[in-house]
Parts: structure tokens; sequence; C-alpha cells
């Protein structure tokens, strides 16, 4: 004959492993969200301002020129010379076609080095550019 024991609750334990699995899903969350927004802008340029300027929403390919005040050009804060600049174009050309091109230049820059920049697009032949600008109200802030 068997004798039944007293019913005992084990504790409840936490399991480990997938307490550490959650733990490295959600760091890589919110390192893989930090990247994405990040916008590669210079500090040290001062947007031009536009009527018609609005918030873009970042696409895939997507890459940003800044042109300082000075004519150099900053792209993924490395300075480059046009054909060092061309060279990237090329490459976003090829890995993503339709890509799009942002140039952020300073309202302060020669014209003639957004026309070197725009000469690099289309020698690559990406068609999507457009120029970062400032809402009037958002410059007064």
């Amino acid at each position: 004959m068997k004798i039944p024991r007293p019913w005992q609750e084990e504790a409840d334990t936490i399991q480990m492993a997938p307490l550490i699995d959650i733990v490295f899903l959600t760091l890589v969350f919110f390192m893989v969200t930090a990247v994405f927004a990040r916008v590669e802008s210079e500090v040290g340029i001062t947007l031009p301002t536009a009527d018609s300027a609005a918030d873009a929403a970042r696409t895939q390919g997507e890459i940003y020129i800044n042109i300082r005040p000075d004519g150099v050009i900053v792209v993924n804060d490395r300075e480059m010379d046009l054909p060092e600049l061309q060279n990237v174009l090329d490459r976003v050309a090829r890995y993503f076609p339709g890509g799009a091109v942002i140039i952020r230049g300073d309202k302060n820059v020669a014209l003639e080095r957004a026309i070197q920049v725009l000469d690099c697009c289309r020698k690559a032949d990406i068609q999507n550019v457009s120029f970062a600008a400032l809402d009037p109200e958002e410059a007064k802030e």
C-alpha cells in the first residue's frame, strides 16, 4: 500500500534560459533602433529655410551628403573629395537602385559645390535627389 504524502507545492523558479534570451533580444532591438534613429547630420551646418520644408521618412539606401560652409563634403562623418564621393554614389546606385540622396548644404556654401555634388549623382544615375531645408518657424527656435 502506498502511503500518500502531504502535497507540497514547489516554489516557482525563474527559468534563466528564456530570461537571458529576452534580455539579449531587447538589447539587440535597442541597438538597431539607435542606429536607424541617428541621422547623419553635421553639427556645423546651418540649413537654409523654405516654406515648403517637411520631414521626410527614411528609406533604405538613403544617403545624406553634408556640405560645410568651407565646401568640404562629409558623408557618414567622413570627409571626402569628389572622386571618393563618386565612388560612394556608384556603389549606392548599384546596391540600392532607386535610393535617395539628401544634400544638406550650409546656407552660406557656394552653389558651385552643390552643382558638383548633383553632377556626381547624375553620373551615378541617381535620380531621387533632394535638398534639406528647415521650416522658417523651426529655424527661429
